[in-house]
């Protein structure tokens, strides 16, 4: 064997293991999507320090411009755990391949009951009256991958044969429950889908309430399976972040209202979100 053969053969036998340093040092991406009036980096950011305290792992916080932005993120390895909501979840279900469940946050029972959407209208007397005219009238939702104020009253309204895109005169999207409720208080819009804890926060005359669905689960956090991404210890850690770090879930208790007064989180109910799934489906 010469030399050179032999010096090759050394130190590819104690050279260090790149890729595997490589993961090592890659920051874990924890990440969300963008509400109005919500400062979702803030929401996230004790999570985040969190995971990379008991990892001992150095950590990256992103905020993408939706919940489909994020699922697209997760998908192109841009993100590693993710705060989404139920359509996020669903999205991720169907679409990245390998996707771990997280834990989800436990909300009061009280709480989790008011998390439902509504169709509200301003001169319309009930729900039989928009069908009749529903080709007369304007529709704002408060976005395509929003749960209470999109995917939730679209599918309803499906099932009663008013599909969202032509049954009307037209389709808006508000951007945030509040300016959907708005738009039909100041007359831009004649029915309205939104949280129902919104309709009920915010009283307003002449707004009639249509229907109201059944109570909608939150989206469990969400996690990339991939070499250095240890989704099962992220599970075990969520699940024990109420003795180690409260200021993890308080923070998040700002970002999402829906979470209401949680201050734990407990494994997800896969039976209950797959019932879910094959609603939507």
């Amino acid at each position: 064997m010469s030399f050179r053969l032999l010096l090759a053969c050394l130190f590819t036998a104690f050279a260090p293991p790149v890729f595997a340093e490589k993961a090592a040092n890659t920051p874990w991406i924890v990440a969300t999507y963008a509400y109005p009036g919500r400062d979702r980096i803030v929401a996230i950011q004790p999570l985040a320090e969190y995971l990379a305290k008991r990892g001992r792992h150095p950590v990256q916080v992103r905020l993408f411009s939706s919940p489909t932005a994020l699922v697209e993120a997760m998908r192109n390895g841009q993100a590693d755990v993710v705060v989404p909501n139920l359509h996020a979840y669903l999205q991720a279900r169907r679409d990245v391949a390998h996707m771990t469940t997280l834990p989800v946050p436990q909300v009061p029972a009280v709480q989790a009951d008011r998390y439902r959407a509504v169709l509200v209208a301003r001169g319309v007397e009930s729900f039989a009256d928009m069908r009749a005219r529903a080709g007369q009238l304007r529709l704002v939702l408060v976005g395509r991958d929003s749960a209470s104020g999109g995917f939730v009253p679209s599918r309803y309204l499906r099932s009663q044969g008013l599909d969202p895109g032509t049954a009307f005169a037209s389709v808006a999207y508000a951007g945030s429950h509040a300016s959907a409720l708005q738009a039909v208080v100041e007359g831009h819009a004649d029915v309205a889908a939104l949280a129902g804890d919104v309709y009920s926060a915010t009283p307003a005359a002449d707004v009639t309430e249509l229907w109201r669905s059944d109570p909608i689960p939150p989206g469990p956090l969400l996690c990339r399976a991939a070499v250095g991404v240890p989704c099962q210890s992220f599970a075990m850690w969520l699940l024990e972040a109420h003795d180690h770090d409260p200021a993890v879930m308080a923070a998040l208790r700002v970002g999402w209202p829906e979470f209401g007064d949680a201050t734990m989180f407990i494994p997800a109910d896969i039976g209950r979100l797959s019932e879910v799934v094959l609603a939507q489906d």
